[in-house]
């Protein structure tokens, strides 16, 4: 049996039609179109959202507790990025008469745009309130700076041992301005 319109004419199969192809061709190209938006919107998805507000927002009572033991143990320093080298170095004292700074430190360089460039490294105490870090790529740019303890576990320390409390100094690293940075003190 063949496609036969009114008049009788075989107008052949679907795909030759001219209908078909105007209903069918403007689908097909904004297929086409938003198949590389899709790959864009996929791979640039924003990093600076959060997945887990809920997690997050538990965990702020902790950060203001980190940040306020910061200040009462009153420390200051200064955190210097060598980019030719890839070394880290953080002159860092306490007004606390009782604290002892801890043997490492923890390090983290948060990229403003992009959770891929974070990275984060340990620094060792090379004398007593001065540390060394050595990075693993060249930083380059804005960085968001966060300084925390290493937490010691008191079973490390025997069972006599106080419950240490960690801290956390935050700032901000513009390496095109400079390859320094200040905190505490006068903040």
């Amino acid at each position: 049996m063949t496609d036969k319109n009114l008049n009788g004419k075989d107008e052949g199969p679907w795909y030759k039609q001219f209908w078909a192809w105007f209903v069918f061709a403007p689908l097909l190209i904004i297929m086409a179109i938003w198949v590389p938006f899709l790959t864009i919107i996929v791979k640039g998805a924003d990093d600076t959202v959060l997945d887990n507000y809920y997690k997050e927002g538990r965990m702020i009572n902790q950060r203001v507790d980190q940040d306020r033991h910061a200040r009462e143990l009153g420390l200051s320093g200064t955190l210097r990025v060598d980019q030719e080298v890839g070394d880290v170095i953080l002159t860092i004292s306490s007004t606390s008469p009782d604290y002892t700074l801890p043997a490492k430190l923890e390090l983290y360089f948060d990229h403003p745009m992009e959770a891929d460039y974070d990275t984060s490294l340990v620094l060792h105490e090379v004398i007593p309130g001065r540390y060394q870090g050595e990075l693993d790529r060249r930083l380059i740019d804005r960085w968001y700076v966060r300084l925390t303890s290493v937490p010691v576990k008191t079973a490390e320390l025997g069972a006599a041992a106080p419950e240490l409390e960690d801290w956390r100094v935050i700032g901000e690293l513009d390496l095109a301005k400079g390859s320094s940075m200040t905190f505490g003190g006068d903040e």
